[in-house]
């Protein structure tokens, strides 16, 4: 009865622990829930967790319960550094949960209580790899049986593929951190030049084509009734320039349109639908709502380039007679959608499919990512396509009034 009796208070103080591991959504939450949990149930002292930096070779404190007053002094002071345990734990001589080990720590802290210079020790080890220790401080007479270490060890096992699992996370979000941000400093410079070539060719090419077409006027008119061929040829060749012209502004207005960066997304958007979809024939339905006033540059940029993404992939690929157009503010989301009735085709097709339109596909959704929001693709063949972006709006102060 008496051996029922304690399995059943090692598996609720286990479980308890457990429960606090996995709700925890931070590894400096689930340690100390979990530590909290292991002094209040174990009925211990105090207790403290040192993690272990295998490129350096260095523990650090990691959490804390109970911590006694001359080593919690002088912000912890005392728990850096090494001592006994960590050493035990780095040689590979600590290999299970023990029950005392002298502490140098405790005895430079309380050299007047010999009874509390030893603690409990568990070393948290998972897959072979050590990444740190708990050690336990109880009172003066009192030591683990057998089965409360072997229940340490499972804790502590528990333990250990936390902080790997934590650790794992971790790496791969820093990853990711860095990712977007090379992601985004791309972008930024795309971005800036495509102003700077747009503002190149509007500062030097369009005005050299502008002067020759005044040449070319000036030309055909000096040569008059004299030679009618000529100046026939002449107008004709004015007439050239003012299509390259007319296109090289469409270029520039499409590289960096000035109409995003003075008026916003709203008037950009009605802009190039005016600009290149009714143009191309197009029945257009376009439903753009009031945002609220500007948004920021980032998101007024990456919504933008989507849209123009979007759209782009109907006129060139779609074959379509009809495209519906809308922006607009759903709660704290900016929804950009682009539906066609085209052709559509396999989002997910194999590598035959990744031509210009589905690595424009990828560009949105990487575009998106930068601002924490996501694109939709929904097509299939014969069916038509369907773009929808979701795009975080910013949280502002109530009392703030938007700009």
């Amino acid at each position: 009865m008496e051996r029922s009796f304690t399995e059943a208070r090692q598996m609720l103080i286990f479980r308890g622990i457990a429960e606090v591991l996995n709700r925890s959504f931070t590894l400096r939450e689930a340690l100390d829930g979990a530590l909290h949990r292991i002094v209040e149930l174990l009925d211990v002292q105090a207790g403290w967790i040192f993690l272990y930096d295998q490129e350096t070779r260095e523990f650090r404190l990691a959490a804390d319960v109970n911590l006694p007053g001359a080593l919690a002094a002088a912000g912890k002071r005392r728990m850096t550094g090494d001592c006994r345990c960590n050493q035990l734990l780095r040689e590979g001589r600590l290999t299970e949960a023990v029950n005392l080990i002298p502490c140098a720590r405790l005895e430079q802290a309380l050299p007047e209580t010999p009874e509390l210079h030893r603690h409990a020790s568990v070393p948290l080890i998972a897959q072979d790899e050590t990444v740190g220790i708990l050690n336990l401080l109880l009172p003066h007479g009192r030591a683990f049986n057998a089965d409360e270490l072997a229940m340490l060890e499972s804790i502590g096992h528990e333990l250990a593929v936390t902080i790997q699992r934590a650790r794992l996370f971790d790496a791969v979000r820093n990853q990711e951190h860095v990712r977007r941000e090379l992601m985004q400093r791309l972008l930024v410079a795309q971005e800036e030049e495509r102003r700077r070539i747009a503002q190149d060719f509007h500062d030097h090419s369009g005005q050299i084509v502008t002067a020759l077409i005044i040449q070319l006027d000036q030309l055909a008119a000096d040569v008059g009734s004299k030679n009618k061929q000529l100046a026939a040829d002449l107008r004709r060749v004015r007439g050239l320039a003012d299509q390259f012209l007319d296109d090289l502004r469409k270029l520039i207005y499409d590289l960096r349109p000035p109409v995003l960066d003075d008026l916003g997304l709203v008037p950009a958007v009605r802009w190039y639908v005016d600009s290149y979809v009714r143009p191309a024939g197009l029945d257009v339905e376009l439903q753009v709502d009031d945002l609220g006033g500007r948004l920021p540059q980032d998101l007024e940029t990456v919504a933008f380039r989507i849209f123009q993404e979007a759209v782009t992939n109907v006129l060139r690929h779609a074959r379509a007679s009809r495209i519906e157009i809308r922006v607009s503010r759903k709660g704290e989301w900016l929804i950009v959608m682009v539906r066609d009735n085209g052709v559509g085709f396999d989002p997910d097709g194999g590598p035959e499919s990744q031509d210009r339109r589905t690595l424009g596909l990828h560009g949105m959704r990487e575009r998106a990512q930068l601002v924490d929001g996501s694109v939709q693709i929904l097509s299939a063949n014969g069916v038509g396509t369907t773009i929808l972006a979701r795009l975080p709006l910013p949280v502002l102060d109530s009392a703030t009034p938007a700009q």
